[in-house]
């Protein structure tokens, strides 16, 4: 009887874990980031304005790339001249 509660409290310490680091894993990889575009959207009326925020947004990720894309070039250099 006893055995069985620790191998319960054994599972149940590893799904929780796992759980958690599902979690981590989709909060790093941005898959939560929607809800400010829920909010941005009930603020924008017109589609010209939804068109702003598009390009914003668009614009964001694109900057987000570019430095990115930098640290690696960066971090290329130092390598390359070291």
């Amino acid at each position: 009887m006893n055995s069985i509660l620790w191998i319960e409290l054994v599972v149940g310490i590893i799904v929780s874990f796992t759980l958690l680091g599902i979690f981590i894993w989709g909060v790093k990889q941005g898959q939560f980031d929607d809800g400010k575009k829920m909010m941005n959207g009930l603020l924008n009326d017109s589609t010209e304005e939804l068109q702003d925020a598009i390009k914003k947004d668009e614009k964001v990720k694109e900057l987000k790339a570019n430095k990115k894309e930098r640290k690696i070039t960066k971090k290329r250099l130092t390598i390359s001249n070291g």
